[in-house]
């Protein structure tokens, strides 16, 4: 019976649709958002134990990675087939948000620099609200 529920709930775990949507959603995209979030758990770290020097380095490989992210396409402009002039819209919609978060990071880079604690706090809260912005307007997986 125990070997019954244990192959049951394996199966049921295999082809769910959850698991199959992440497999469709590994893209070179998801790979670099994947690579930000680890950077910004590291920074998050970093500022908080007042270290600095080390999150200027994350927000610099951030910024590597938003700027890599611009040129890719989300997964949601494919899965819902967007074409010609829509495809073009949510494109610079995209863009845009990926721009801002960059500027914003620069702006984190120099008030880490200069030690200002306030402004870097700001920042943050900033950071999160492109990140709540790009995923409502932009993710599906």
């Amino acid at each position: 019976m125990k070997k019954t529920l244990l192959t049951a709930a394996i199966m049921s775990m295999a082809f769910s649709s959850t698991v199959f949507a992440h497999g469709v959603c590994d893209t070179t995209l998801h790979g670099y958002m994947e690579n930000i979030k680890d950077e910004m758990r590291a920074m998050s770290s970093d500022v908080k134990a007042g270290d600095s020097e080390s999150a200027v380095g994350h927000v610099e490989a951030l910024i590597s990675y938003f700027e890599k992210s611009r040129s890719e396409a989300p997964h949601k402009f494919s899965h819902d087939n967007l074409q010609g002039a829509e495809l073009k819209a949510q494109t610079a919609e995209y863009q845009k948000v990926v721009d801002d978060t960059i500027t914003i990071l620069k702006e984190l880079e120099g008030a880490l620099k200069a030690g200002d604690s306030a402004k870097v706090r700001d920042l943050f809260g900033a950071i999160g609200e492109q990140r709540n912005l790009g995923h409502r307007s932009f993710k599906d997986c």
